[in-house]
């Protein structure tokens, strides 16, 4: 055989050299393998990186002074590599978390010890979280929020609740026993909705409704909601209020609204810790604090405090509100009581009396000159045997409890109430983690300029450039 003229051939020569690179690639990826096997690394390649701890769970985790163990309830070959994933992730965040996962087919005791509802059992795919001061058994339910197409009416996972359920789950068991939060009721109030007495509880709160018409604030409120009531209080629950917040160090977040009819007994218990409400509903003059083009329809500006306003700043949350009125700070008040600001209008906000005969939104001599309060955080100390201090967070519009303007701006006006009322109890604020959306659950929004610059790469750039190539390819081997 003429191994130099083999040598020289050129189909001899090109087949050679497809054959050393096919072996160089197989090598290769058996060397990554080999290497990534040994290290176990993976990496979390989806958008909103769902497999990987955000930062504020692994700020909150660092500084965990218990140990907790968190259980997996799943049979042998059915966990999801989302629980799996997001448990190693927790016990490479602290020491002090340890993971397992337990087949309740293998362990019915162990698992039953854990089942609290009337059905005395435990929803495969649940986690539990056990430390010294309790447990917390979180269902797959609230670890998923699903909907359905509005046309096929198929379910559609929605978002992925799973890390900030357990992570506020082992939040609330550093906390102890949750505060018990009475709602105040009896004078017309809106009831709460389930939606927000749900979200509360997920932030360690317990609340319940009390009647303060007929019976005196229980001795184990850790604090009050009050809402605007429809008509204005009598004077037995203007009196039982004040008597819980004047000799029982009271905590209360009272959110009302414009008064359009005067209500003396609400009116004197404001009035005892130096504020009132306006009787003006409040346009903003900035549109860039408005939402919907509507100017009653605003973002307040935040003004900052260490325990309220500024961790939500951190985590990007902001607040909206409704036809606000303005909180009046008294110039006639006790030299015991301080008013903090926490939500302001701008400079361009004006106010419109209720009675006014104006006809247009534009602003009108007669209206009131902003900027304006919009929510205060109020403290008054009584030195006597012993300090005394009775707390409230005051806003001046109900509807930052309200559940469509809540969803609206993302959950900024709960995380708003929580962080309020953990101030009231000198807690510190809440672990406030993203919803997470799953792999494609986020849809891609794209102008009509960017599908046609798609189009023309698909069908025109890229096909006329490999054909390019193969002509190039071809000329130089017809030619060599």
């Amino acid at each position: 055989m003429n191994f130099t003229r083999l040598f020289k051939d050129k189909r001899f020569r090109y087949g050679t050299l497809s054959t050393v690179m096919m072996i160089f690639a197989v090598v290769i990826f058996v060397l990554v393998s080999i290497v990534a096997e040994e290290f176990n690394e993976s990496w979390d390649l989806t958008a909103e990186e769902i497999y990987t701890l955000t930062p504020q769970t692994e700020r909150f985790l660092e500084n965990l002074e218990i140990d907790v163990t968190l259980y997996y309830i799943a049979r042998t070959g059915a966990e999801t590599h989302l629980i799996t994933r997001l448990f190693a992730e927790y016990a490479a965040a602290s020491p002090r978390i340890t993971t397992e996962i337990r087949d309740p087919m293998i362990n019915p005791t162990f698992v039953h010890q854990f089942a609290t509802g009337a059905d005395a059992g435990i929803m495969e795919g649940s986690v539990v979280v056990r430390s010294e001061q309790g447990f917390r058994v979180i269902s797959p339910m609230e670890m998923e929020t699903w909907t359905r197409h509005p046309q096929t009416w198929q379910p559609i996972r929605e978002s992925i609740d799973a890390e900030r359920a357990i992570t506020q789950a082992i939040n609330s068991l550093t906390m102890g026993d949750p505060p018990v939060v009475y709602y105040i009721v009896g004078s017309g109030e809106p009831p709460l909705s389930e939606a927000f007495v749900e979200f509360m509880a997920a932030e360690n709160f317990v609340i319940r409704e009390h009647n303060a018409l007929l019976h005196d604030i229980p001795e184990t409120a850790d604090a009050l909601i009050i809402t605007m009531p429809e008509r204005d209080w009598g004077s037995a629950k203007a009196d039982r209020i004040l008597d819980y917040l004047d000799n029982n160090e009271g905590r209360a977040f009272i959110a009302l609204n414009v008064m359009t009819d005067y209500f003396p007994e609400l009116s004197r218990v404001l009035n005892s810790y130096g504020v009132g409400l306006g009787d003006y509903v409040i346009i903003e003059g900035d549109n860039r604090r408005t939402l919907g083009g509507t100017p009653t329809w605003m973002l307040p500006i935040p003004v900052p405090h260490e325990q309220i306003t500024e961790p939500l700043h951190l985590e990007n949350f902001v607040q909206f509100v409704l036809s606000p009125t303005g909180l009046e700070i008294l110039p006639m008040r006790r030299t015991s009581t301080v008013i903090e600001p926490l939500l302001i209008t701008s400079r361009d906000a004006y106010g419109r009396r209720m009675d006014t005969d104006a006809e247009t939104i534009l602003r009108v001599p007669e209206d009131e000159e902003g900027p304006f309060l919009l929510a205060a955080a109020i403290t008054d100390t009584v030195f006597l045997q012993t300090t005394h201090t009775t707390r409230l967070v005051v806003v001046s519009s109900w509807t930052i409890m309200d559940d469509f303007v809540n969803t609206t701006i993302g959950g900024g006006n709960w995380a708003f109430v929580a962080s309020s009322l953990n101030w009231l109890r000198d807690q510190p604020p809440g672990i406030w983690v993203p919803v997470r959306r799953p792999p494609g659950g986020t849809p891609v929004m794209l102008s009509d300029a960017q599908v046609f610059a798609m189009s023309g790469i698909a069908m025109g750039v890229i096909p006329v450039t490999l054909f390019g190539i193969g002509i190039f390819v071809w000329f130089r081997r017809r030619h060599s």
